[in-house]
């Protein structure tokens, strides 16, 4: 009931934007988030000064009200300008000379009364990119020690403040080239504004004379039993007095309590540990442990640390943390793995982008974040220190997915930094690089309590300058070893660290399914690839003609360009080669946009497949990427639009816990197993159909398999007089037979073939295509579909029947929930499968759900479509 109450105190204050002392106390503390009602506007329409515009008597009625956090092009975004940046080619049309002078952030905020011994501290969890900061008139810091994305300001503001109302005033110098600054790649166009601005949030903080800051939760596991665990516990106390202070430190979670008490000298700063040395109390017994999504329950502890004199608390930390040891090991040729807990994880992942503006709702971070794990990935990477807020991090505690965070490439190369560019990432000066390893060591003081956090990663394509990498282990040294450090993503050989462990060789573009079996020298499935992937993955027509204007509809033309990338990525030439000789030249957008879908599932499915195949020999594995920052035909599983394509239901397929694959190499048939329990008494069966839907082959076989582990268990042989396109068919039965895991399959008896001599760090050319033109002659069956909807828990549930009555195989079924008022697909939505065959005379039943919020109205339909499909019931 404590518990409860606690979650809904916490909820409650959450709610009004303040963190609260128990009131029960003499003296309340507070968190109050400072984000709601500013003002912001271009310094061309006023002289005035930081003094004056942070003055009571200056007028900001001129500016554009909005709430923080935001960049200044989407501020005016807030206030209605530029509704459509996304649709077409509408973003060439912003003037951005207006966002090359500085912008003015303004806020009032009141103060009932100030008390004697009362601190307040102010904190900017984020701006870009230089600054200057006002407060009633005074500076609290200029533009010559604000500076860079990534670094977080704060300030003790008691002297300046006053009871009543007061005012803040924040001068935004936008970026030039040359600065270190945030942003994308060749993922999407630039911000007009270059994401100057606020990109995170404004925190004040009300404490008595001693703050407590840096809270910290460190826990070793028992990695052999998994039944026990040890913790360490951690804040930072300031005496912000000229007084001598006798403090009472407690931390508090679940059952466990303790307390000790701690002398502050005038001034003094000092961390205060609980150790299971001090207090046997946190040697835990029977631990509930964080594990990864499919491997166990991310188990969370919310927790609470005071510091207080006499009776009165004068600060106070909650936050939640996760018990959970992450140990990296080395493989015999070298290859870099992790450890959650003592049990080797295939790393499985994506790598993730904020929206271009920066402007991410919560509601849209939860639903990406839920899709990982409806995916079945257990990772995220961010290429950058992504999230306006800590929404992300907190989602991904929560479903159990792991983070790997840290800079970008955007430093490494001269196209994005204005930059020269050679073997080390583009940070030169001694007193630059001191900037962004304290900008750096700011973010991990903010996010190392989140379990989710597995891996700091220092660069991306290219290594830190030794002197920058040195400088970044001696900070880490004190703000966190609980965690494996990685120079850099690429494959490069640190002189500090030695080798990384890691591979980024591409692909980037689309290659065979095959070669992600074959090839044993670039981006194939050995070592951990921290980002890969079959290039572009054109999405389903209803987000095409969101993003595209109706008459560029079709054929394709320079509007899809400004859609895919940049540079290397501006077109989707390359693909269409593949596309066009293997599947044969589409006729309308409707074909094109269905048949892409089969294409994007095709490349997709084998390439995470083959990863779980050969695992331990490969460690991980990075999609590039997870999803767009904007309307986008490359590197996507789901879109802007949260809809998914043919590669997000493929990804979610070849990761399944526990599934049957079709190795492309070699032609077994493969059992992975990522349970941590080993399964007994399987049967697997498998089916081969030709184009005419004639079934050529079956063969079964028993098996068990061991836990977390792949393993070949039956060879097949194609059949004689096989059609140049055919179906093959799995299954895995359980002992009742009763199916549990189902994959399907179409391959060519024309093999694909790579002409690895002329790979590139784009891609490997394809010299031979399969061929699957035979697709486009397959006789028509109709789908007999029925469906019932359950309302539970804020969700729409629909259970869909789908039987193929006919001689004819039903090839390629798309299921969509419609909203009925609105004509749109519900977004987002969780298919349990999609993109399914069913075989001559098969009934299966498949359920999506989608959140009732989403649905206004309330009514939704099911729209079912199919390669060679007509829906008989529909």
């Amino acid at each position: 009931m404590k518990k409860i109450v606690f979650f809904l105190f916490v909820a409650f204050n959450l709610l009004i934007g303040m963190t609260s002392c128990e009131s029960n106390q003499k003296k309340a503390c507070f968190e109050q988030e400072l984000n709601p009602d500013w003002y912001i506007f271009s310094s061309e329409i006023t002289d005035a000064g930081g003094d004056i515009i942070s003055s009571a008597g200056f007028s900001a009625d001129n500016g554009y009200k909005a709430d923080i956090p935001t960049t200044v092009f989407s501020a005016l975004r807030q206030n209605g300008l530029y509704p459509d940046i996304y649709f077409g080619d509408n973003l060439l049309h912003v003037d951005n000379s207006i966002f090359k002078v500085p912008w003015w952030y303004r806020k009032t905020f009141h103060i009932e009364r100030l008390e004697e011994n009362d601190i307040y501290r102010l904190s900017f969890e984020g701006l870009n990119y230089k600054a200057n900061i006002w407060l009633n008139g005074n500076l609290l810091a200029g533009m010559d020690v604000i500076e860079g994305a990534f670094g977080m300001w704060h300030f003790d503001i008691t002297p300046q403040l006053k009871p009543g109302e007061n005012v803040l005033a924040v001068e935004i110098i936008p970026p030039v080239s040359g600065d270190l600054t945030m942003g994308f790649v060749d993922w999407n166009p630039e911000a007009p504004d270059k994401n100057m601005g606020l990109w995170r949030g404004v925190v004040l903080r009300k404490s008595g004379p001693v703050s407590l800051s840096r809270p910290n939760v460190v826990a070793r596991v028992n990695t052999e039993s998994l039944d026990e665990a040890w913790l360490n516990i951690s804040a930072v106390l300031k005496n912000h007095s000229g007084n001598r202070q006798s403090i009472k430190v407690k931390a508090a979670f679940d059952r466990v309590n303790v307390s000790k008490r701690v002398e502050l000298e005038p001034y003094q700063e000092k961390e205060v540990l609980f150790s299971p040395g001090e207090f046997p109390n946190l040697h835990l017994k029977k631990t509930r442990l964080w594990w990864p999504n499919n491997l166990g329950e991310p188990f969370l502890y919310d927790i609470q640390i005071t510091a207080g004199r006499n009776s009165e608390i004068s600060d106070m930390e909650n936050f939640r943390f996760g018990i959970r040891e992450i140990e990296e090991y080395k493989t015999p040729e070298g290859y870099l793995g992790f450890r959650i807990n003592g049990q080797k994880v295939l790393i499985k992942g994506a790598g993730w982008v904020d929206d271009m503006l920066l402007a991410d709702t919560d509601e849209q971070v939860i639903a990406r974040v839920d899709y990982a794990k409806h995916l079945n990935l257990n990772t995220l990477r961010l290429e950058g220190f992504w999230g306006r807020n800590k929404t992300i991090y907190d989602r991904c505690d929560e479903n159990g997915i792991l983070l790997m965070t840290g800079w970008s490439c955007q430093w490494e190369w001269e196209q994005y930094s204005g930059r020269p560019h050679g073997r080390y990432m583009s940070i030169f000066e001694p007193e630059e690089m001191e900037l962004q390893a304290r900008a750096y060591i700011d973010q991990v003081y903010w996010l190392r309590n989140h379990p989710s956090v597995f891996l700091w990663n220092f660069g991306s394509d290219k290594l830190p300058p030794p002197e920058l990498e040195k400088m970044l282990h001696a900070y880490m040294a004190e703000a966190d070893t609980t965690r494996p450090l990685l120079s850099h993503c690429g494959g490069s050989v640190s002189e500090i660290t030695g080798p990384s462990g890691v591979k980024m060789h591409g692909p980037y573009d689309w290659v065979p399914p095959v070669y992600w079996y074959v090839d044993k020298k670039y981006g194939g499935a050995y070592g951990f690839n921290t980002e890969t992937g079959p290039g572009p993955q054109v999405p389903p027509i209803e987000s095409l003609k969101r993003m595209l204007p109706e008459e560029n509809h079709w054929p394709i033309d320079e509007m899809w360009a400004f859609h895919c990338g940049t540079y290397e990525f501006d077109d989707l030439s390359r693909f269409l080669v593949a596309f066009n000789a293997r599947y044969g030249e589409a006729q309308s957008l409707e074909e094109f946009a269905f048949k892409n879908q089969i294409s994007n599932y095709e490349a997709m499915r084998p390439m995470f497949e083959a990863f779980a195949v050969n695992k331990f020999n490969s460690t991980g594995l990075i999609q590039w990427m997870y999803n767009s920052a904007w309307p986008a035909m490359y590197w996507q599983l789901f879109d802007y639009f949260l809809m998914p394509n043919g590669a997000f239901y493929a990804a979610r397929k070849a990761s399944q816990p526990l599934t049957a694959i079709y190795n492309y190499g070699d032609k077994g048939i493969y059992v992975h197993n990522e349970y941590m329990e080993g399964k007994q008494s399987l049967k697997l069966v498998a089916r081969i159909f030709d184009i005419e839907s004639n079934e050529l082959l079956s063969e079964e076989v028993m098996f068990d398999i061991g836990p977390n582990r792949s393993e070949q268990v039956l060879m097949i042989s194609e059949p004689a007089d096989l059609s140049t396109t055919y179906f093959l068919d799995l299954r895995i039965l359980n002992r009742e037979g009763k199916e549990v895991a189902n994959n399907f399959y179409w391959l060519s008896t024309k093999e694909d073939v790579p002409d690895f001599t002329a790979t590139t760090w784009v891609y490997t050319p394809t010299k031979e295509f399969a061929d699957f033109h035979q697709l486009n002659t397959m006789a028509k069956t109709g789908i007999d579909l029925s469906y019932h909807i359950n309302t539970d828990d804020g969700h729409i549930e629909v259970v869909c029947n789908l039987s193929n009555p006919g001689n004819i195989l039903a090839f390629f079924i798309e299921l969509s929930i419609i909203d009925k008022e609105r004509g749109l697909s519900v977004l987002p939505v969780f298919w349990e499968d999609n993109y399914i065959s069913l075989l001559p005379g098969e009934t299966r039943q498949v359920i999506g759900k989608v959140h009732a919020s989403d649905v206004p109205g309330g009514a939704v339909s099911v729209r079912l479509k199919g390669w060679n499909v007509e829906c008989i019931n529909p």
